[in-house]
């Protein structure tokens, strides 16, 4: 078996649209030797500093959705669902996930804009 380095980067900027809404656009590029890069563009919205909605794209692979919710100040909760636009559609209908994020160091300094990354 051997070992590939892989690269990522990732990039994006959280917009203020509301006191009660912001948008999140962002993009990931990755890369690694053998493999052809993969591209994803995201679009993700947070309302009231709660609540989490967004789609994905992945360049000519997939389609993704997601929403979570912010527990309080440390746990994050969220739902996701992905699904192929290749011909691997043909044989997988999607994957489903679910993920918890709990932050071990909390600055409780003023932010101008929270966390959203």
């Amino acid at each position: 078996m051997k070992n590939t380095q892989h690269f990522y980067l990732i990039g994006g900027y959280v917009f203020d649209l509301s006191d009660n809404i912001k948008f999140k656009p962002a993009v990931l590029s990755k890369m690694s030797y053998g493999a052809p890069l993969q591209l994803d563009v995201s679009a993700n919205f947070m309302f009231n500093e709660r609540f989490v909605f967004g789609a994905a794209w992945r360049w000519s692979a997939a389609v993704s959705l997601m929403a979570g919710f912010q527990v309080n100040d440390r746990w994050f909760i969220g739902y996701g669902y992905d699904f192929e636009t290749t011909e691997l559609s043909r044989y997988n209908s999607g994957s489903h996930e679910i993920f918890l994020r709990y932050e071990l160091v909390k600055m409780y300094k003023k932010v101008v804009s929270p966390r959203f990354f």
